[in-house]
């Protein structure tokens, strides 16, 4: 635990006067002021306008998280191919983990400053609504980080962008009626699936409950499917020797 600790605070002297910084506060700040400012304007319902912007979120995030692993691996790369965490600390799966776990704090900032300011500014809808929300958005964007940092780290930021951009289309495609008998299996699914139920949940609580047994073996199938890929990625970067990198 002490060696995990270590590397988060690591990681997170790394990333101070970084970008990063700046993507996680700017993006979803000025994202949920824009929204939040349009919708006091626009004739749609609250459902809608609720369900439009956490889809937007849950759309966005595979291509910003395309961006921000391949660019923390891009910079692994140029600072020693990879030797700086495969060589220069005692524990691989603490460098692992604080690698990880200093791109999911900073993910959970942003998705607060996302939903928190969204909700200062626009005001419907419940806390709750949000609090669960944030909290599913980023359940969903667990297993995503990992596939995204075993693809940057293997093949290169260029990688890590284009599964990016792959996975913010498969997402917009999965809200539509194509997605309805498939969404549990894709992972770039989740996230907008979950937060339209929420926004069912809240608005229309009866049609819900109907559709709760759905929802409920989605809700499963993240969780057994992060737990394995997390035991996955343990044991790949254990072994794993230094990738590449091709842009």
């Amino acid at each position: 635990m002490r060696s995990v600790i270590r590397c988060l605070k690591a990681e997170f002297f790394k990333c101070r006067h970084s970008a990063l910084l700046y993507i996680h506060v700017v993006v979803p700040a000025l994202g949920a002021v824009i929204f939040a400012s349009y919708f006091r304007i626009s004739g749609w319902d609250a459902a809608t306008k609720i369900s439009a912007y956490l889809e937007a979120l849950a759309i966005a995030l595979p291509f910003l998280i395309g961006i921000i692993v391949g660019t923390v691996t891009q910079s692994e790369y140029q600072a020693g191919h990879y030797q700086l965490i495969l060589g220069t600390i005692p524990s691989r799966l603490a460098a692992y983990v604080g690698k990880l776990g200093i791109l999911f704090i900073g993910f959970m900032g942003a998705i607060i400053l996302a939903l928190g300011i969204f909700y200062s500014l626009y005001q419907t809808g419940s806390y709750t609504l949000y609090l669960r929300a944030g909290g599913l958005l980023a359940l969903t964007a667990f297993p995503i980080y990992m596939i995204h940092l075993f693809i940057g780290m293997n093949f290169g930021k260029g990688a890590s962008m284009g599964m990016g951009i792959a996975g913010s289309l498969v997402t917009a495609l999965m809200i539509t009626g194509m997605g309805d008998a498939v969404w549990k299996y894709i992972p770039w699914a989740w996230g907008a699936r979950f937060m339209d139920y929420m926004v069912l949940a809240w608005n229309r609580p009866a049609l819900f409950q109907q559709m709760k047994s759905e929802f409920m073996s989605g809700i499963w199938i993240t969780v057994i499917c992060a737990g394995s890929l997390f035991i996955a990625s343990l044991a790949w970067f254990r072994y794993w020797e230094g990738g590449k990198e091709n842009d």
